[in-house]
């Protein structure tokens, strides 16, 4: 397999100063972090690997639920203990779990408790990591696979960033819709042309879609109600047709009339056959007012929920006004006066609703922002409770661009304010902080995880590196860790930074002018899954190095690794080039082949663990 490492990379002018024009903002290689290999729960293993190459920051991959369950009760202890032994630091990646509690099939409160149970048997076992200390958490704003909450492209011949699809919910049902942009050429507002096609404006959609279900639900109470009293109607009509006999005899005064000698069988046929129909309207009638009884209670707690203050107290009088009736409702049923009277009531309730005008279906990006506030908030409030200053850090990350429904800049600030502002209610009402005190333990343990990557994943839509850039600036206050990975901006591959088209030093500048102080873990799985020898996990940590022109010493001094690495004139089997050939160590007792592999010996006919090209 290739490895780009054994490449080549020709000779260069011995004074030119730089092979290639570097990021900045990392002045030690151990700012720079890795990931590891998700798939095995063998992290000891994982993490051993990446600290012996002298890797100092490493994140602890929990990504994939079934996998992190299969991890042992005491392993996450043997890696504080590794951690502390090396000095190195932990940081964890969560279960890839989606705390909104959505799916594809919709939202329940049930889904959403489930997630929230399982994120934090996640973030409880996470402080084994580092038990003095706050680890750094890392868990998805969402992560069910949804074309982002509101997707937005950037129209090639206005150059304006404009709607094409809203996913939208029903928070009564928790069920799931969306709207997107159709041709539609019929006017519905004065001075659209004829023939004009019809502008996507969303919450024109959203306002017609609302009108449409109220009007359906409306129209179904009404179909069953107006139903029930023709028939009930018909039935009386039979009764009069008859003298009302149908009123007077109870069970067992019928039986005596089909007994009764003196009347005609002929007669008596024709009245029994009248009163099955007359019966059966009765039934019938009774059957659709129920019917319609409970598509009015459906209803009204759907609409109750979405209704303002002064609209509840409209339905409050209503349910008072009605409450005697429906606690005997099956009296009524039987009663054909009193079902019409109950039928009247049922329309002023429609009536009432109808004036409301309830929306029914809302766009679910402010919905999926408050359940996932909901559960960060919550999650980070209990690892407070249980460990105070040294509670784990939660880290919510964006997921591949418009791959979910909180993915941007913004989405992802408006989840980390809300989850602060959650956590703050909860250690307030609970008596553990003041309020002061509660918003600045909220600062410290509720912040995002900035995938870089994720994010450039919005030139598919045709964003520009402005856009992105902006997305930047919107999360840099809130950004406690950085996720550095390349792509070209449509697939959600993970490419070593510079190999791709991320502008990631306009990225690290609006971070900070100093450069970004927290963990920056190199994520490129993609990478070594490609071009490592065997499908050796072998983090592209030299080639971040180059990208950034980390210095080769300690306090910056000397050399960066973009300089010397690949840089230094040579020809392809001349040692160490020009400045440092091979032989000069062997002269004077100093080559490496006459030392350990250990302290960095090398053995002739092996590849060079500097290089990789093979020793002669």
């Amino acid at each position: 397999m290739v490895n780009t490492e054994y490449i080549y990379g020709g000779s260069t002018y011995s004074l030119d100063p730089i092979y290639r024009n570097p990021i900045g903002y990392i002045n030690q290689a151990s700012q720079l972090g890795t990931s590891v290999d998700a798939r095995t729960a063998n992290q000891v293993k994982e993490i051993s690997e990446h600290l012996n190459s002298g890797i100092r920051v490493v994140e602890v991959a929990g990504h994939d639920a079934g996998v992190f369950e299969s991890i042992p009760k005491d392993h996450l202890k043997e890696l504080n203990r590794l951690a502390k032994l090396t000095n190195a630091e932990l940081t964890f990646h969560g279960p890839m779990i989606d705390p909104t509690g959505i799916t594809q099939q919709g939202w329940t409160k049930l889904n959403q408790d489930m997630a929230e149970k399982q994120m934090w048997a996640a973030l409880e076992r996470s402080h084994e990591l580092n038990d003095q200390g706050n680890v750094n958490v890392t868990f998805h704003a969402a992560t069910t696979g949804f074309p982002g909450a509101e997707l937005m492209v950037r129209d090639e011949e206005t150059g304006k960033l404009t709607p094409r699809q809203v996913v939208l919910i029903d928070p009564s049902s928790g069920k799931i819709g969306s709207i997107q942009e159709e041709e539609k050429y019929f006017p519905t507002k004065a001075g659209q042309k004829i023939g004009d096609k019809i502008p996507f404006v969303p919450q024109d959609e959203i306002d017609r879609l609302n009108e449409l279900a109220l009007s359906q639900k409306l129209s179904n109470i009404s179909y069953y109600a107006h139903n029930a009293e023709g028939t009930l109607n018909q039935g009386e009509q039979l009764n009069e047709q008859f003298g009302g006999v149908f009123k007077k005899y109870d069970k067992k005064k019928w039986e005596e009339f089909a007994k009764d000698a003196n009347i005609p069988q002929s007669q008596k046929q024709s009245v029994l056959d009248a009163k099955k129909s007359y019966e059966g309207s009765l039934n019938y009638g009774s059957i659709m007012f129920k019917d319609a009884y409970r598509g009015l209670r459906e209803l009204y707690d759907d609409v109750y929920k979405l209704a303002e203050p002064a609209e509840k107290e409209k339905l409050n009088e209503f349910a008072r006004s009605i409450a005697p009736d429906v606690e005997r409702i099956n009296e009524i049923t039987k009663d054909p006066d009193k079902l019409k009277e109950f039928s009247e009531k049922i329309e002023q309730g429609l009536e009432i609703m109808r004036d409301i005008h309830p929306h029914m279906f809302i766009p679910i990006k402010k919905f999926a922002e408050d359940r996932a506030a909901e559960t960060f908030g919550n999650l980070a409030f209990k690892a407070y409770d249980k460990f105070g200053t040294k509670a784990p850090i939660i880290s919510v990350e964006n997921h591949p661009a418009y791959n979910s429904l909180l993915t941007t800049g913004d989405e992802l600030k408006a989840v980390i304010e809300k989850s602060r502002k959650k956590f703050v209610e909860e250690a307030v009402k609970n008596g553990k902080l003041s309020e002061s005190e509660a918003e600045k333990q909220a600062e410290k343990l509720i912040g995002a995880t900035w995938d870089v990557g994720h994010i450039n994943m919005l030139r598919k839509y045709g964003y520009t590196d402005t856009d992105i850039i902006e997305q930047t600036k919107t999360i840099a206050p809130y950004v406690k860790k950085v996720h550095l990975s390349d792509n070209f901006g449509y697939e959600h591959t993970e490419l070593p930074m510079g190999m791709g088209n991320v502008p990631i030093k306009e990225m690290m500048a609006k971070l900070g002018e100093k450069g970004f102080e927290g963990p920056k873990i190199i994520e490129a799985l993609s990478w070594w899954q490609h071009f490592s020898p065997g499908g050796k996990v072998n983090p592209p940590f030299v080639n971040t190095l180059q990208e950034f022109g980390v210095p080769m010493y300690g306090g910056g001094a000397g050399a960066g690794w973009n300089q010397v690495y690949g840089g230094i004139p040579g020809g392809y089997f001349a040692g160490y080039g020009t400045m440092l050939p091979e032989q000069h160590f062997q002269m004077y007792g100093a080559g490496f082949s006459s030392l350990p592999t250990e302290l960095g010996g090398q053995i002739a006919g092996r590849d060079s663990r500097f290089s990789g090209t093979p020793m002669s």
